[in-house]
């Protein structure tokens, strides 16, 4: 640690141990636990500083090396060693692991009482299970504002199970469940109890920010997410998730009024038309099914930002492209992988039917070839919306722009310049400055 004099002040003190505990608690609250608590050796200033950190970040993944298992020489008269080789590593790896549980169980003793504003656990190892409840109950009896749990290791099968009534069921009858100060709850590769969801929302009365990934259900069928303080919701299915992740998009807007941003990665979206009324941000990113996809944009069409990714011609669309002009308050369009269909048939009708997009931005979209009977975007009816368009954002691969594409934003950017008579400025350079895509000629 630099003295005072190394840092010019000459005075020969600690000059970052000289602030006061407040702004320490803060500068070690963005530290994972292991590197706090390593601070105690700084000097006597810091012995006990990491005792009262309002945040924890208890993460197994700072106690794991790289330990490689030994190879089989496959000789004889080496299958000692080779047994030898195996059992060191071994009790290497029990070593790591105790370590880990004593470091634990000492960052969260069992009579801690100083309060939490977060708390985070990761855990890699599934014969952890047993001693991860304990830390998480420890955790939550200081009644964090935000609560993380991940576990990044086996299948689900082996998962361990959470459920926010078994963490609250220390508290006595009539008192504050152990998650009522809880607003942020993040967790990931975990089993959820059959009675989640009614323990979301009878034990969680302020959460705002919940974010599932990777995550399922003990039984395929259970209660419906619902939560009337719920502001964020995140679920994700990654490439090693489970099928009962989608089971948690089953929910009712009407359950999830004050829901104004949603992620949905993965997972086949809500069977649901009826609107979310305070939606504002959505993004559906590789959703399961083609039909059920294209009902929930009903429920959509609040939102001011809009993000859909891997969607099909048959998702956007389906038989009522004129959908688009209930989406009164888009303001921007994200459209990454889609196929926007044959000419760019999906482009022309948010084109034509979004009232007050400003933005609209394609990243990789698959351009459909026109058919002998179609004609070509550029040489149809021309387009009569975009009025707020003030920013496309064309982005391919190696810039490897469809000339489709090109013919269609060509189209747009004349008709923009007639009905708006820029006469002293050419379609061409207004396109060059609106559309940043390298292949306009």
């Amino acid at each position: 640690m630099e003295t005072g004099s190394r840092a010019g002040s000459g005075s020969g003190s600690d000059r970052l141990s000289d602030l006061p505990d407040c702004l320490l608690h803060c500068v070690l609250s963005s530290l994972r636990s292991r590197q706090v608590v390593q601070t105690c050796l700084l000097s006597r200033r810091w012995r006990h500083l990491w005792r009262l950190v309002p945040c924890l970040d208890v993460d197994q993944r700072d106690f794991l090396v790289v330990d490689p298992k030994p190879e089989f020489p496959g000789r004889l008269g080496t299958s000692d060693v080779f047994a030898k080789a195996q059992n060191e590593r071994l009790n290497r790896v029990m070593k790591r692991q105790r370590s880990f549980e004593d470091f634990a169980d000492s960052v969260l003793p069992l009579n801690g009482v100083w309060p939490l504003d977060a708390y985070r656990l990761h855990v890699a190892e599934q014969s952890l299970r047993k001693a991860s409840n304990r830390w998480i109950r420890r955790g939550l009896a200081r009644r964090p504002a935000e609560l993380g749990v991940s576990y990044g290791c086996g299948t689900h099968h082996t998962d361990p199970l959470f459920s926010l009534g078994f963490v609250s069921g220390g508290v006595g009858a009539g008192a504050m469940p152990l998650t009522s100060c809880l607003r942020k709850l993040h967790l990931s590769g975990l089993t959820l109890s059959e009675a989640f969801a009614e323990e979301l929302r009878s034990e969680c009365p302020v959460l705002e920010d919940m974010k599932l990934v990777n995550c399922h259900r003990e039984y395929t069928f259970g209660g419906r997410i619902a939560s009337r303080s719920l502001k964020r919701l995140h679920i994700e299915k990654g490439n090693q998730g489970y099928d009962g992740c989608s089971s948690f998009t089953q929910f009712d807007p009407r359950d999830v009024p004050a829901l104004v941003s949603l992620n949905l990665v993965n997972v086949c979206p809500p069977d649901n038309e009826d609107e979310l009324q305070s939606l504002a941000v959505a993004s559906i990113v590789d959703p399961d099914e083609d039909v059920g996809p294209y009902r929930f944009l009903k429920s959509l069409r609040n939102a001011r930002v809009l993000e859909l990714r891997s969607f099909t011609t048959t998702g956007l669309l389906e038989d009522e492209p004129q959908e688009f002009r209930n989406f009164h308050n888009l303001r921007t369009l994200i459209l990454g992988e889609c196929d926007i269909g044959d000419g760019c048939q999906v482009l022309r009708y948010v084109l034509e039917n979004v009232p007050n997009l400003e933005r609209l931005v394609l990243h990789d979209c698959k351009v459909g070839v026109i058919g002998e009977n179609q004609l070509p975007v550029a040489a149809g009816t021309a387009f009569h919306g975009c009025k707020n368009l003030k920013y496309i954002q064309v982005k391919y691969k190696g810039d490897d722009v469809p000339h489709e594409l090109v013919a269609a934003l060509t189209q747009i950017a004349k008709d923009v310049i007639c009905r708006t008579k820029r006469n002293s400025v050419g379609w061409l350079d207004w396109m060059r400055r609106v559309v940043p895509c390298r292949h306009i000629v």
